[in-house]
């Protein structure tokens, strides 16, 4: 059966000599994978861009419910990325983005409403906004709501923050998973922060690194499959360093 669909790459893994499988979150299937054959190829250069995290399509797909690898009819380019291919800062936010999106996104179902936040994101994110080296924690921190495990709001001066029950409270959690002091005060900057006042989250580069590590801490304790994330480092070295 052939759909139409938006879709959003996340990455690839080569198959054979010249072709790949690649991952797609896609608008109407949720994530799928596609074997495109000839990708590597000097005669095949219009399909290189299937090999870009982030890259955002309109496809045309065949799909069968049973099988594990889709193939692709055709695709175009909805929003050819202007930047986050050629600037250093924003190609690793990127790989560490689908990364991680790679792992925590998981259905194979329409979620409209997670699909057009990632999306809408991503165009932002390329055309450029002020602040944008916090654009990851911005985007991790929005994207667990949408993944059903968002943080609840603060409704006072709470002490600590429980990453495992994701709420505040005045009592210390009696396990380990928890935040307090300046930790916590950075986590609460996180519910007044979106991508017209990114600049407006000031932090150290050490103080944005624990937040990031806090975030990876929580989407740890919500998502069994997450694990250790491989392009964090790169990450840490572009954003964290003072």
């Amino acid at each position: 059966m052939i759909h139409k669909t938006k879709g959003i790459v996340l990455n690839h893994i080569k198959y054979k000599e010249t072709s790949i499988i690649v991952n797609v979150y896609t608008q109407a299937l949720g994530r799928q994978s596609y074997l495109v054959n000839k990708v590597r190829t000097k005669k095949n250069k219009g399909n290189a861009v299937l090999l870009q995290p982030l890259t955002l399509l309109d496809m045309e797909v065949y799909h069968h419910p049973k099988k594990e690898i889709q193939r692709i009819k055709d695709f175009k380019i909805t929003h050819p990325l202007l930047s986050i291919p050629f600037k250093q800062e924003k190609r690793a936010v990127s790989f560490f983005l689908t990364e991680l999106m790679s792992k925590a996104l998981r259905e194979e179902e329409e979620n409209t409403q997670l699909f057009n936040f990632i999306y809408h994101s991503i165009e932002v994110f390329d055309v450029g906004i002020k602040g944008d080296y916090n654009f990851h924690l911005f985007f991790i921190f929005q994207l667990s709501r949408f993944l059903g495990f968002g943080p609840e709001e603060s409704t006072g001066d709470q002490s600590y923050f429980d990453l495992l029950n994701g709420y505040f409270t005045d009592a210390e959690p009696s396990h380990g998973f928890h935040l307090s002091h300046q930790a916590l005060d950075n986590w609460k900057k996180l519910f007044h922060i979106h991508t017209e006042n990114l600049d407006s989250l000031k932090l150290s580069g050490a103080e944005r690194y624990a937040l990031l590590k806090n975030l990876i801490d929580f989407y740890n304790l919500h998502i069994d499959s997450l694990g250790e994330l491989k392009s964090l480092p790169i990450v840490h070295q572009l954003f964290h360093e003072d």
